[in-house]
């Protein structure tokens, strides 16, 4: 299967796909961009994503379980092949980051059980954005984690609210906890710090998780850097990447999707976020702790692609 798979992506690392997880969202008004650049094609996991992308969608989503697998201590991989759900236990329950799929949510809860831990015991399921890949789950998992808030954005709580419903949104849920820029999540002994970083929707949510591995606590940022935005959104995208940016030092940089990653062709999510080496070496105990100067220099690269959009668009005649 493995070399299947490094085929596959050998074969499209330079075909620019525009299908997979970000490009089939509902609510395409908020990501779908009409223009004749692809800017998502010259950012720098660009012929990866093409090529996990290509290679997944031979196959129904349900063919994309991952086995769980510990990024940290306190961290989690509970998702699938092209999105990120994360686990974080504490010492007073369960914090879920994402739901993936309608159709792929038993396979989250499916692997929270494989790793030793109840679903029922989650707390609070974050919502990192409003798109379907990431909430279309959350009604399934909360039929389970009955006890669970489910925490977004205001402005995202309302992109949820105007897809649901539709085919795809899954299993509808009320809005709940409603998340502001600067707010903490904290249950037991960890506190999640949130910031809204409009730009790949519009009330996109960063996570700041003080991530643990030993005796050591690694400050992680888990944020939203796709680029598939209307022209609307590429100002906000800017300043929410220069802000994330400036709230650093990161420890290390954790993809919501496997491949919009830092590294170079993998073959799975795993190999995405913890190995195997090099491509390139760790600056901690695995491929997620990248060092502050290793993310400043990958947040600088998107930020020349999307400055170069800014310019672009400015510079285009208005439509009439």
């Amino acid at each position: 299967m493995k070399q299947f798979c490094v085929v596959a992506i050998a074969l499209v690392g330079t075909i620019f796909a525009t299908t997979g997880g970000h490009a089939q969202t509902a609510g395409a008004a908020q990501t779908a961009e009409p223009r004749a650049i692809d800017w998502n094609a010259r950012m720098p996991w660009a012929s990866w994503e093409a090529g996990v992308n290509t290679w997944w969608n031979n196959f129904p989503r349900t063919a994309q379980g991952v086995e769980p697998f510990k990024i940290f201590d306190n961290v989690y991989y509970v998702g699938i092949q092209t999105g990120q759900s994360l686990l974080i236990p504490t010492s007073d329950g369960l914090i879920l980051i994402d739901g993936t799929w309608a159709d792929t949510a038993d396979m989250v809860l499916d692997s929270i059980r494989k790793i030793g831990f109840d679903p029922a015991s989650i707390k609070y399921i974050l919502i990192s954005h409003g798109h379907v890949d990431h909430f279309a789950g959350v009604g399934r998992i909360k039929q389970v984690a009955v006890n669970a808030r489910i925490g977004t954005s205001a402005a995202d709580w309302a992109l949820i609210e105007s897809q649901q419903g539709r085919p795809g949104s899954g299993l509808p849920f009320q809005r709940d906890l409603v998340i502001n820029d600067g707010d903490v999540i904290k249950l037991g002994d960890t506190a999640i710090k949130t910031y809204v970083t409009p730009g790949h929707s519009v009330g996109a949510l960063a996570f700041d998780i003080p991530a643990k591995l030993g005796r050591r606590t690694y400050r992680i940022v888990n944020p939203r850097v796709g680029v598939r935005v209307p022209p609307n959104m590429t100002e906000p995208y800017i300043k929410s990447i220069e802000r994330l940016k400036a709230l650093g030092p990161w420890d290390g940089y954790l993809p919501e999707h496997p491949f919009l990653s830092m590294r170079a062709v993998q073959i799975s999510a795993k190999d995405f976020y913890v190995g195997p080496a090099p491509l390139p070496k760790p600056a901690g105990p695995n491929a997620s702790v990248q060092g502050a100067a290793a993310v400043n220099g990958f947040f600088d690269q998107l930020l020349k692609i999307a400055r170069e959009k800014l310019a672009a668009e400015q510079q285009a005649p208005a439509v009439r």
